[in-house]
C-alpha cells in the first residue's frame, strides 16, 4: 500500500495533478453578501457605460497561476508531470465555464467554475446566469430594466462590461483595477462560441407564468386591470425574475447592438470583432442563436443616410472581416 503521494503509479499521480488545477468548481458563486468582491468605478476608458463597471463584482482573491506554480515547486517529479500536462493543453480546445449571479437585480457576481487551459483564443465559453434576491424597491427595478430615449436600460451595461472585461484581460484577472492609461487598439482575447444559459432560481419565489414581465417591473400596475389585480404590489415586488424574461431581455439587446445603429455602433462592433457566435439558452434549451459571421455579411453599409458615414461603415466591415480571419473566427466571404 502506498505510504505517500509519490508512491502512486504515474497514471494516478498524473490524474491528481490534473484535478488540482483543472476542475469543475461545483460550489459556484457564493451567496450574498459579497464582501470579498470588488467593482469599479473605472478610470480607464472602456466601451461600456458607467453603470457596467460599477455593478460587476469580481472576487478580489482569485488567482490564475497559484495552483500551477505551487505544483511545479513541490518536487521535480510533480513539476515534470505538471509541465507535461500544460504542454498537452496547448493543442486542446479551450473550454471555460462561468457562473454568474444577478444579485438583488443590481449587481453581477461572476465566479469561474472550469478552466481547461488558458489561451488567447477561447473555443467555448459557457456563462450560466441565476437570479438571487430582488430589488430593494420597485422604483429601482424600473430604473434598471427600463430603456431610456434610444438607449438600453442601465442593467444591460453590467452584462456588456462582463464580456468587455474578459476580452480585455481574460479569466481570473478581471478584479485587478485597470490603469487610467488608454488600452491598446486590439483586445487580446477572442471567443469562438459564447453560450449564455439563464437558469431557474433554486431559492425564493419566482414570478408565476401568468404575470407579464411589464407587470412584474411596474408592480402589477398596468393597463390590464384583470391581470394586474391578481397579485398585490407587495407580492409582485418579492417575485424573482423568471429566467426566460432575463434571457429574452439580453437577447433583444444583443439584436439591438448588432444592428450597428449610429448611437450603438461602437458597442456592436466589439461583438463582431471578438466573438464568433452567441447562443442564448433557458435552462439548457436553445432560445436564440446569433451567427455573427452571417450577420456581418448581411450588414448593409449603404443603409446609412450620410455618404461619409456609409463609406466609413464599409471600411469597418472590411476591417472586421480581416480581424475575424486573423483571430480564427468564422467568416463568410
Amino acid at each position: 500500500m502506498p505510504t505517500s503521494l509519490l508512491d502512486l503509479p504515474n497514471e494516478l499521480l498524473d490524474l491528481i495533478v490534473q484535478l488540482a488545477w483543472v476542475s469543475d468548481n461545483s460550489l459556484g458563486c457564493p451567496p450574498p453578501p459579497h464582501e470579498d468582491h470588488v467593482s469599479g468605478p473605472r478610470k480607464a476608458p472602456c466601451r461600456s457605460w458607467s453603470y457596467g463597471p460599477s455593478h460587476v463584482k469580481y472576487w478580489k482573491n482569485q488567482d490564475l497561476y497559484s495552483s500551477r506554480l505551487a505544483l511545479r515547486l513541490v518536487n521535480r517529479r510533480i513539476a515534470h508531470i505538471t509541465k507535461s500536462r500544460l504542454d498537452q493543453l496547448v493543442t486542446l480546445p479551450t473550454s471555460l465555464k462561468l457562473d454568474v449571479i444577478l444579485s438583488n437585480e443590481t449587481d453581477l457576481v461572476p465566479t469561474w467554475r472550469f478552466l481547461s487551459g488558458i489561451g488567447r483564443r477561447i473555443d467555448d465559453l459557457t456563462a450560466t446566469f441565476r437570479v438571487v434576491g430582488t430589488s430593494p424597491t420597485l422604483e429601482g427595478r424600473r430604473h434598471r430594466f427600463r430603456p431610456g430615449a434610444g438607449v438600453p436600460p442601465p442593467i444591460l451595461w453590467s452584462f456588456y462590461y462582463l464580456l468587455e472585461r474578459f476580452l480585455e484581460v481574460g479569466p481570473l484577472a478581471e478584479h485587478k483595477l485597470p490603469t487610467a492609461r488608454p488600452r491598446g487598439k486590439r483586445m487580446p482575447f477572442t471567443i469562438n462560441r459564447l453560450n449564455l444559459d439563464f437558469v431557474s432560481s433554486e431559492e425564493g419565489t419566482v414570478a408565476p407564468p401568468g404575470l407579464g414581465v411589464w407587470n412584474w417591473m411596474h408592480g402589477g400596475n398596468n393597463e390590464d386591470d384583470m391581470v394586474s389585480s391578481a397579485w398585490p404590489s407587495s407580492d409582485v415586488a418579492s417575485f424573482l425574475m423568471r429566467p426566460e424574461w432575463l434571457a429574452e431581455f439580453i437577447s433583444r439587446y444583443i439584436r439591438y447592438l448588432l444592428r450597428m445603429d449610429d448611437s450603438m455602433g461602437l458597442h456592436g462592433a466589439m461583438m463582431y470583432e471578438y466573438v464568433g457566435s452567441i447562443r442564448i439558452y433557458v435552462d439548457g434549451n436553445l432560445l436564440e442563436e446569433y451567427r455573427l459571421d452571417q450577420r456581418l455579411k448581411d450588414l448593409d453599409p449603404s443603409g446609412h443616410i450620410f455618404v461619409t458615414r456609409s463609406e466609413s461603415f464599409a471600411r469597418w466591415v472590411e476591417k472586421a472581416t480581416r480581424v475575424r480571419l486573423a483571430a480564427g473566427l468564422p467568416v463568410i466571404i
